[in-house]
């Protein structure tokens, strides 16, 4: 069976009714011909312009949250790693945000409210922010040190737009309608401006994730041949090799929920995520993921100590046992070589485009 998205049409079908409930609060307050509410209860004129004003202001804001959602049903964003700057993985990782999830139980908080591991996958989130590639643009906005300066720029550009229609002597339901629109997201970008600055500012790049890409141009001199390289992070390469889309469409997190019990918790009780931190194994992999032969020596190592691992089973007397405390090593080896290979990102060794 097919999943779609449900957030979206939330956003919709919540904005359509906050309009709906704005336009029946301005018609009630609105006054009739002889000068009365259109209302079976009197209503006093201050309060008419209060319920006229809260209106606007209703149906302003959820048009804006009515229009992103409109717009993200109908669009994909492409955006790459910024160049120099580092991945959304290096900041968590410097940034110690992992092990604070962890020391602040927030995952056994959400199991016990009812949130499982497989929540995301009945509610298709996996597939739709793949499919709008959301996770590589907010790594693109969080790890950018210009965008807290932007976003703050473009909320007091909406915050004095929406106060100067609001001061407006008219009065009229269009006029904070108006300040609705423009308010609600200069409030949105403001706090949004000041959480990145604080939780994210001040990261660098602590490991290399670039890769060597060659490029062929053709111009009025003909072909001409460059090379360059470009950012390649963990999880724009989760996005564009579709990992997401599979996890949900075989139902892997289900499966994992079904093999072990509360995994959210229990992951928090094993200190997976403080451990990851510590030990920058995520921004390791992102790192050799991005070299051309990252896992490589990995493979040929764990072949190498599994192939050992076969002649001592065969050769030694009650070769069993080292033969298995060789194999063990042997396989972690060969699957994180295997696991890199999966998570490298997909480079043309040549492209062309029309300059």
């Amino acid at each position: 069976m097919t999943r779609r998205p449900v957030l979206p049409a939330c956003l919709a079908i919540g904005a359509g009714l906050a309009c709906i409930n704005g336009l029946c609060q301005a018609f009630v307050a609105a006054p009739g011909p002889s000068g009365a509410a259109l209302s079976v209860r009197p209503a006093s004129s201050s309060k008419s312009t209060k319920q006229s004003d809260f209106a606007g202001i209703t149906c302003g804001m959820a048009t804006s949250v009515a229009v992103v959602a409109i717009a993200s049903r109908a669009s994909r964003v492409m955006v790459r790693a910024n160049q120099g700057s580092p991945s959304l993985i290096q900041v968590l990782e410097q940034k110690k945000l992992l092990s604070t999830l962890e020391n602040l139980r927030l995952l056994s908080a959400a199991e016990n409210a009812g949130v499982k591991i497989d929540t995301v996958e009945e509610l298709g989130l996996l597939t739709f922010a793949e499919r709008l590639g959301l996770l590589s643009l907010a790594e693109n906005v969080l790890t950018n040190g210009t965008t807290p300066f932007l976003m703050l720029a473009g909320s007091g550009v909406l915050g004095f737009l929406s106060l100067t229609a609001a001061g407006l002597s008219e009065g009229s339901f269009f006029q904070y309608f108006i300040a609705g629109a423009l308010g609600a997201p200069a409030l949105v970008l403001a706090v949004a401006a000041l959480v990145i600055l604080v939780v994210f500012g001040g990261a660098r790049r602590t490991r290399d994730i670039d890769v060597a890409e060659k490029v062929v141009e053709y111009g009025p001199k003909g072909f001409n041949y460059s090379s360059g390289t470009q950012s390649r992070s963990l999880l724009e390469t989760v996005e564009k090799k579709r990992l997401l889309s599979f996890l949900e469409e075989n139902r892997l997190l289900s499966l994992a929920g079904s093999l072990v019990n509360r995994p959210l918790t229990l992951t928090e009780n094993l200190r997976v995520l403080s451990t990851l931190e510590q030990t920058g194994i995520l921004s390791q992999v992102e790192s050799l993921a991005a070299q051309r032969y990252g896992g490589v020596p990995f493979g040929l190592a764990g072949l190498a100590i599994l192939g050992a691992a076969v002649f001592a089973g065969f050769t030694l007397p009650n070769g069993l046992v080292p033969a298995l405390l060789l194999a063990l090593p042997g396989l972690v080896l060969v699957v994180i070589g295997v696991a890199i290979g999966l998570v490298k990102p997909p480079v043309k060794s040549e492209s062309f485009s029309n300059a």
